[in-house]
């Protein structure tokens, strides 16, 4: 019986080869040129007849004879199927969280927020945008209605792409489920991993912008993608290394996306690092299972951090001349598009950081730069931002979304 079973892989390779080689039309000694159809003899008919019907009785006879050996690992292990996990992509679903606070009774988005939202929709063509809110519908219409400028905008533009999915916010976690939840950020983080495991996509907060497609990192096999932060010299070390869980990407039902779900409301302690240690220490074993998750370096998803020596570089203007605007390449040619680059690069000026090796940026402190923020700040490409930004920005005059002119004073109008 051993014996008959270990011949069995070589016996379906030559059904299958034979199989693969067989054509219809392949010529024998009796082949006729295609002519009226009332000139085809019966027996060309008939043989052709009996090659089709040989074919057919040769697959049904190998799926009866691969179906008890798991039809599906078998079909693969032939070259019939490939393996679903390493070739299917992350699905090109966005997913925001935006939820109610203290200081947030209604809903209000500011230019920075409008941007994140355009940018990702420019860059990752994505086939839903989900924001996961806990505002009602009636809110959510109030706010279309009667918001400032950059609220009704984010609102009314993608009505059909832009989803508001109603969530139930976690007041309480721990292995008890006596640790009060009370930080939004918790709140959010919650929200965020239970949410994203059901339907894959990626995850970005407010203040993350989208630089450039993400299509190499959807299709690059991996189950989940993030990237590490740094805080600087002034972090001390507890963040430092630490999982962005501000900008990731996952599979739906991902290893890491399942983990975090089910351990991160056992093990919340209240401590603000402990759930991004966590996070890290998951993403690291599972590096050892192919496949499952790339960690990348801190300036893939976050080149900056959240301490004024990053923040001030980044948002604030600088004095003196703009930096001049990049020339534009529509070469395809690899060393082509790279001497651009450099070209670009070398007409900088001095206080410009190099986003080159960035997907996303997560520009942190937004909240503390607003009056930065703006198409007329970012078009006149005197700040870091700005150099960042500059094409998403152009690309919202290029569709009509806005006129460039816009300041710090428009979003209250």
């Amino acid at each position: 019986m051993a014996n008959a079973m270990s011949e069995k892989p070589h016996s379906l390779t030559t059904m299958w080869e034979s199989i693969r080689s067989f054509s219809v039309s392949q010529k024998s000694r009796d082949y006729m040129p295609l002519g009226p159809l009332s000139t085809i003899s019966f027996s060309t008919r008939y043989r052709t007849a009996i090659k089709i019907g040989v074919a057919v009785g040769i697959l049904a006879l190998l799926a009866v004879l691969i179906t008890p050996l798991h039809p599906v690992d078998t079909a693969r292990n032939y070259g019939l199927l490939h393996p679903i996990a390493d070739h299917d992509p992350i699905p090109s679903i966005v997913h925001f969280v935006y939820l109610k606070g203290g200081r947030k009774p209604s809903i209000r988005f500011s230019f920075s927020s409008f941007l994140s939202v355009y940018a990702s929709i420019l860059h990752i063509k994505p086939t839903k945008v989900y924001i996961h809110s806990d505002y009602n519908p009636s809110e959510i219409e109030h706010a279309a209605r009667t918001g400032d400028r950059w609220t009704r905008k984010l609102i009314r533009t993608w009505p059909e792409l832009v989803i508001w999915n109603p969530v139930q916010v976690p007041n309480f976690a721990g292995p008890n489920e006596d640790h009060r939840v009370s930080a939004l950020q918790h709140k959010s983080d919650f929200i965020r991993w239970d949410t994203i495991a059901e339907l894959g996509g990626i995850y970005m907060d407010f203040d993350v912008i989208t630089l450039k497609p993400l299509t190499p990192l959807l299709n690059a096999g991996f189950a989940f993608i993030a990237g590490r932060q740094y805080g600087g010299k002034d972090e001390g070390g507890n963040i430092n290394g630490t999982i962005n869980n501000g900008a990731f990407l996952t599979k739906p039902q991902s290893a890491m996306a399942t983990i975090i779900k089910r351990q991160q409301h056992a093990g919340f302690n209240g401590a603000w690092e402990a759930n991004l240690k966590s996070i890290t220490k998951t993403a690291e074993y599972l590096v050892n299972i192919p496949n499952q998750v790339l960690i990348l370096d801190r300036h893939a998803f976050a080149p900056t951090h959240w301490f004024w020596d990053s923040t001030d570089p980044l948002f604030l203007p600088n004095k003196g001349p703009s930096s001049p605007e990049p020339l534009q390449s529509n070469s395809t040619d690899p060393l082509e598009m790279y001497d651009s680059i450099v070209k670009n690069r070398r007409a900088r000026r001095d206080w410009e950081m190099d986003f080159s090796a960035s997907y996303m940026l997560h520009a942190f402190g937004t909240s503390g730069y607003q009056q930065y923020i703006n198409p007329r700040a970012v078009l006149s490409r005197r700040s870091n931002f700005g150099i960042a930004t500059y094409a998403i920005v152009k690309a919202m005059v290029a569709e009509g979304l806005i006129e460039g002119t816009e300041g710090p004073e428009w979003a209250d109008s």
